[in-house]
Order: C-alpha cells, then structure tokens, then sequence
C-alpha cells in the first residue's frame, strides 16, 4: 500500500514555483459534475511581501500533488481572491482559484434557432461563445428541436438545459467542458481497496435519485469526475463511477481524496 510519506505538491503562479519540501502548503480542490466552476483554497505560509503582490486576481494557478514518481495536475484556475493574514507568528497567503473563468456574467439574450436545429450545433455554438475547449462530446441523444429554439439566459445553463433534453450529463473540470455521461467516455480504470490505498469504510449514500458509496483514498490525481472505480471491500465489491469529491492535501496533515461514487 502506498504510504503517506514522498508527499509531493506543486504550486505554480505568476512564474512562480512553491513546492512542499521548502514551503508549508495545504488546500482543497473540489470536483464535480455540473456547470458551476468550483473553487480551490490553497494556502501558503510566510511568503515575503514583494512575492505576495506578484500574486494578483485572475491569474493562472496550478497545482501538481501526488507521490515521488508519481505526480500529477490537480488543479488549473484563475485565481478569484487573495487573501493574507497572521496567524501568531506566522503569516498565511489563502489564494482562491475557479477552475473556469467566472462564466456567470456570459449571458445572451433571445437568440433564435431555426426549425430542425440539433442540440449538438447549440452546445457547441455556446462553448464557443464562452471560450471553453470541449474536451469530449458524447450525447446520448441528439435531440433534434423541430420547433426551432431560443437561448436566454446565462450561457452554461443554456449548455446544461440542452444537454438535459439530450439526458446527458455536462460539467467544466479543469477548464474544459465535458458532455458525456459519467458511465460513459473512455476514462482510466481504478482497482480501489485496502493494498491500493482505500482508507476506512465506504459508506453508503443515496442522493437525487442515485445510490452509491462515498470513499476516501490516499490522495490520487487520476480521480476526478466520471473516473471508473473497480471498488474492493468489506462492505462491497463492484463498479462505481464517481460524480463528485475533493483532493486535500497538507505536509502533516491530510493527503486524500475524498469521493461520491454511484453505481
């Protein structure tokens, strides 16, 4: 089983690189699976001054985290806020990162399709017009709106009502957008149980009409949303595909990535 010890973290901003050997580094970046962007919070301890203010809002940040020999991204945003305070005798910079740009200021106002237009040709149209890379396309229906369609509204909720009318899933990770259905897509296979870094007990959850498991594993950059999971356990053996979760990572404290998987 994988050890705790060999933590690797990466933090890379305005040109800047800050690693875990030489700087006290902790954070959260949450995953899932709808169009909102998610926030990171990342926190560095005792930067000097000038290299604070080299740290601005709307900035690039990313973030690698894993194992010696073994690392990965985790995290690719633009920072939203910036934020320096003492802590006794310490001094804590928490840098707050979107994983998209802030998209909710995108909106259009009645723009109309004709009759027989495809919910294909609208989602891509408005990728487009929010600046974001699809990064895989896969309906499961390509519904066809015979009485043609207009989009109001902020754009990716204009994304994620056309995609519900094609009962697939759509959300943004890492700055890209993904339309595809979390049991669907060509993602990596995880064997997940006690020798491959399950910790605890997976617990059994059901939400908004779906059943599954919430997990803890040490920390694995590979996991994000609709990641596999061949799951061994206890309490359960089977397939699980994961909807949401977080990695969280410290020097001391927890280097985990915490997950909602469904059957």
């Amino acid at each position: 089983m994988r050890n705790n010890f060999g933590r690797v973290v990466e933090i890379m901003v305005s040109g800047m690189k800050f690693n875990m050997d030489n700087y006290n580094l902790e954070g959260t970046v949450p995953f899932d699976n709808d169009t909102l962007p998610n926030e990171s919070e990342i926190k560095i301890w005792n930067l000097s001054s000038q290299t604070i203010s080299k740290i601005k809002r709307g900035g690039t940040l990313m973030v690698n985290a894993g194992y010696k020999g073994d690392v990965g991204l985790v995290l690719h945003g633009f920072i939203s806020a910036v934020q320096t305070l003492r802590d006794g005798v310490d001094r804590v910079t928490t840098i707050n990162v979107l994983d998209s740009e802030d998209l909710s200021k995108r909106v259009l106002k009645d723009v109309a399709y004709t009759k027989g237009t495809l919910a294909s040709s609208i989602i891509k149209q408005m990728a487009q017009q929010i600046g974001l890379p699809i990064a895989q396309f896969d309906l499961y229906q390509d519904y066809r709106y015979m009485d043609g369609y207009t989009a109001s509204g902020e754009v990716t909720e204009i994304i994620a009502k056309v995609a519900q009318d094609c009962r697939t899933s759509v959300y943004i990770n890492k700055g890209k957008l993904y339309v595809r259905n979390l049991r669907s897509g060509a993602d990596d296979l995880f064997r997940l149980s006690e020798s491959t870094g399950l910790i605890g007990v997976p617990e059994w959850q059901e939400s908004d009409g779906a059943q599954g498991y919430g997990l803890t594993s040490q920390l694995q950059y590979r996991i994000t949303t609709a990641s596999v999971i061949d799951l061994k356990s206890r309490s359960f053996s089977g397939r699980l595909y994961v909807r949401s979760g977080s990695h969280k990572f410290s020097r001391t404290g927890d280097f985990i990535t915490e997950m909602e998987a469904v059957l």
